[in-house]
């Protein structure tokens, strides 16, 4: 006769099915916990990276290709000589009317630090470290490297205008 008994079998037969029912639900909890660990994860780090990814920089000319200016009537530079600054869609501009009686409009951001460059009669000056322009936007003293962005200016209805010199603003 053998060593086992029927009630040996038995009891070999249940831990064997136990063990096995037991391992594969193990298995089963441990690959839902890991799951539920990176969803949780990646729920925490998702607003992390939206916040530090860089954004597109807004088109400041919207759909239409043109910027309400801010702050500047079309009285306030009416005559030669007339100038101020103002700003639109969240960015600095000089509106001036040159001797010649044109009306000329530049991006205030100086070319060199950021900085706002101001409207001073017979040019333009940027206090941060003395960069100066003349009417026509070029940079002539100080550490400027670059031109002033010139604007196109128009008045519509009352309301001055600014668009970019090279027609419709690009979707980029």
């Amino acid at each position: 006769m053998s060593d086992t008994t029927p009630d040996k079998k038995q009891e070999q037969t249940a831990e064997g099915n136990d063990g096995g029912e037991g391992n594969s639900r193990r298995k089963f909890l441990a690959v839902a916990a890991g799951g539920l660990g990176i969803a949780w994860i990646g729920a925490a780090a998702y607003p992390v990276y939206r916040y530090l990814s860089p954004q597109p920089v807004p088109d400041p000319f919207g759909e239409e290709g043109k910027a309400v200016v801010d702050k500047i009537s079309p009285i306030e530079v009416a005559r030669p000589g007339s100038g101020k600054n103002g700003g639109y869609s969240t960015r600095g501009v000089i509106v001036f009317r040159n001797p010649e009686g044109d009306l000329k409009a530049f991006d205030s951001k100086c070319t060199h630090a950021g900085c706002n460059v101001g409207y001073q009669g017979d040019k333009l000056f940027c206090n941060c470290h003395g960069g100066t322009y003349d009417l026509e936007g070029r940079n002539i003293a100080g550490p400027p490297p670059r031109p002033l962005t010139e604007l196109k200016v128009f008045e519509e209805n009352g309301i001055l205008y600014v668009s970019p010199l090279e027609g419709p603003a690009k979707k980029g």
